[in-house]
This record gives structure tokens, sequence and C-alpha cells, in this order.
């Protein structure tokens, strides 16, 4: 377990299942993802099962009092560049905008960076996903560049944002303790 200020970060469990299917087939949750609903009880176990057997960092968000939120993880790891791929959903709309996104990639960022030892963590969003770039930015992410039709989304093509943390810019914001600044 990887601790925040508001959130808990958890492995991802098949008792969270229930959750994770409500989320992945609701349209305003799934708008920003890169999913393709619908998505069935025994997909999400079958992904919670890949996740553990293939051992991926993929977690659940805990509130402080236990309820989860949505899921977080490293989706591309490279250990020989030192990189990673990250990836979030907050699936409980009344949490959006709350700062519990932001905590928990804050938490994630640590993790990378303090323990895993990682140079860069990466991460690829729609342009016009503003709520999540405020976000992202407020965590250190700073914009590389526009993906050009990147994906698509209901049918028409969509510009992506390409925004990366290095540690060496984490580690200035966030000094490691017994540090001097």
């Amino acid at each position: 377990m990887l601790s925040g200020e508001k959130v808990d970060l958890v492995a991802a469990e098949r008792s969270y299942v229930p959750m994770y299917v409500r989320w992945i087939n609701d349209p305003e949750v799934t708008q920003w993802l890169k999913a393709d609903p619908p998505f069935s009880a025994e997909m999400e176990q079958a992904w919670v099962d890949r996740l553990r057997r293939e051992g991926k960092m993929t977690f659940t968000i805990l509130t402080k009092e236990g309820r989860p939120i949505g899921n977080l993880g490293m989706e591309e790891v490279s250990w020989k560049y030192k990189r990673a791929t990250i990836g979030i959903m907050i699936g409980e709309k009344e949490y959006w905008g709350k700062g519990y996104g932001s905590d928990a990639l804050t938490t994630l960022l640590q993790y990378c960076f303090e323990e895993l030892g990682m140079r860069r963590v990466d991460l690829i969003t729609d342009v016009d996903n503003h709520r999540a770039l405020r976000a992202y930015r407020k965590c250190g992410f700073k914009e590389e560049g526009v993906l050009r039709q990147y994906r698509t989304k209901n049918g028409r093509a969509v510009d992506c944002v390409m925004m990366a943390v290095l540690a060496m810019d984490w580690f200035v914001l966030h000094p490691p303790r017994g540090t001097r600044t």
C-alpha cells in the first residue's frame, strides 16, 4: 500500500470488480480514456487476474475512509531506460475536482522516483481534457508536445498532449527528507 494525504493506493483486487465495471461502463468516466466499453464483470476479473499474473503495478485509489474511487497504474515500464507511462481514472464522480486524483498521482510519482528510481514518468491525454491537464500540471507534469489525431473518440480524430515529469524536476519540487535546500 502507498499512502498519500487524501488517498491510499492498494493493489487492484477482484473484490473491487463491481465498481470497476460500473466505472468503465460510465460514458462520462470513460470519455477521456482509451477504453472501448461495454465491459463485463468477467472481463474485469480477467483484467485483475492478468495484472497479478504479469506483476503489473495497477492500484485502486481508496479514500482515507476506505472507499474505492478509481484506478491508477503504470501502463508501460522500461526498467532499462528507467521510465514509465501512467494512467488514472477517478470513477466516482463526486470526487472529481477535489484533489483526490492529484494526491493519487503525487503518491505514485513519489514511489516511482524515490523508490523505483525512475528517471521519467509520462502520460498522454486529450487536448480538451482541461480538468486532467490542470491536475497534471499541479503534480509537476510539463507539456512536451501535441500528438495530432492520436486517437478517435465518437468517430472523430482527437489530438492528444504528451506530458512528463523528470526525476530532476521532481526532486527540485520534493527534496528527499533530510536534504537541505
